[in-house]
């Protein structure tokens, strides 16, 4: 007589085994690749971090070695060749390559994939802000890592690449200290130790720029003959009286919103030099970081006749007692010339 006993039933067995089975298929370099890019993402798109140094060692990385592998992770999927193209697809890989030979793609076409990514940006006119940039870098990277874990996965488990800490940690201390040279070991220390500190300053200066590029741009424009404002066509001249129309534009790149005053300034000018002026307007403006602006103004010369030079003095600090050039923070002007109505009508 057959036994039958029931015996306790799991079912969701066969599913935490599958799931093992294929997490343990997953490789480990991708896996680390996607935390990693998540985690740069979140903490320059989301946290923004201010510290230039954690930026540069986040970024570099980020920028010019994550895409690259998951490119070349994607590309060649084994240790070993295949045997031929016929068996593979025309995407087969078909030549074998080291580790450092990986790493060293990773780099190359990290630098060839960045500006093709930005190229699309500026068709798509989606502007270079650091959000976007991360953004597309990442999500980039992440469809690679994909692609090269979907295409990894079903390469056979003896000719599948496979990325070993440990072995290539013992790889890298044998070929820096393995030699029996005490000087050609100290050689090689320093040799790494200048690669090092070479790419950390490279990564510091791609992760804060903002020094070398904080900037207030001030132009003065005038309307053109279809109604635009453009840096040109000014007026040259207006009668003893008459108002000047021109506009300021104003773009803030100082990292930081900024408060600013502009100073509308009719200066005299003898040999070069401003022997007498006179403040007719200060214009407050308050900008934040990136944004721009276009202030339609006018003034009304107080001189009669001849030449004078009309000057918007910008600060971004309190206005002097004397306003001039000399302490403005941006500066420019445009030249005009008063013509006095009698002596136009006795000509």
């Amino acid at each position: 007589m057959t036994d039958r006993t029931s015996q306790p039933s799991h079912p969701f067995t066969a599913v935490r085994q599958g799931g093992k089975h294929v997490l343990g298929k997953l490789p480990t370099d991708l896996i680390t690749t996607a935390g990693f890019v998540i985690v740069a993402a979140i903490v320059l798109a989301v946290v923004d971090i201010g510290s230039p140094i954690v930026r540069a060692a986040i970024g570099f990385p980020l920028l010019f070695f994550a895409p690259g592998y998951a490119t070349v992770s994607a590309l060649f999927p084994r240790q070993t060749p295949a045997h031929s193209v016929t068996a593979t697809g025309l995407i087969g890989q078909v030549q074998e390559f080291s580790d450092l030979e990986r790493v060293a793609l990773a780099f190359g076409l990290s630098v060839a994939v960045i500006p093709l990514l930005g190229l699309g940006l500026a068709i798509a006119s989606l502007g270079f802000s650091q959000t976007v940039i991360v953004a597309v870098v990442s999500v980039y990277t992440l469809l690679g890592v994909c692609v090269a874990a979907i295409r990894r996965i079903r390469v056979p488990r003896t000719e599948r690449y496979q990325f070993s800490f440990t072995r290539r940690l013992r790889a890298v201390r044998t070929a820096i200290l393995g030699t029996n040279s005490t000087v050609h070991a100290a050689a090689n220390v320093v040799l790494i130790a200048s690669l090092l500190i070479a790419l950390t300053s490279v990564g510091y200066a791609l992760a804060d720029p903002q020094s070398a590029e904080e900037y207030t741009d001030l132009q003065l424009l005038a309307e053109d003959d279809a109604g635009e404002l453009v840096a040109a066509n000014y007026t040259s001249t207006v009668d003893s009286g008459e108002d000047i129309p021109f506009a300021v534009a104003l773009e803030n790149q100082e990292g930081e919103s900024t408060e600013y005053t502009a100073v509308v300034q009719e200066q005299w000018v003898s040999d070069g030099e401003v022997f007498d002026r006179t403040d007719h307007e200060h214009v407050d403006y308050q900008l934040a970081d990136g944004d721009t602006t276009q202030d339609e103004l006018s003034v009304t010369p107080d001189a009669e006749s001849g030449d004078v030079r009309i000057a918007v003095l910008l600060y971004d600090d309190e206005v002097p007692d004397e306003p001039s050039e000399e302490n403005a923070y941006r500066y420019g002007y445009f030249w005009t010339e008063i013509t006095d109505d009698v002596d136009a009508d006795d000509d």
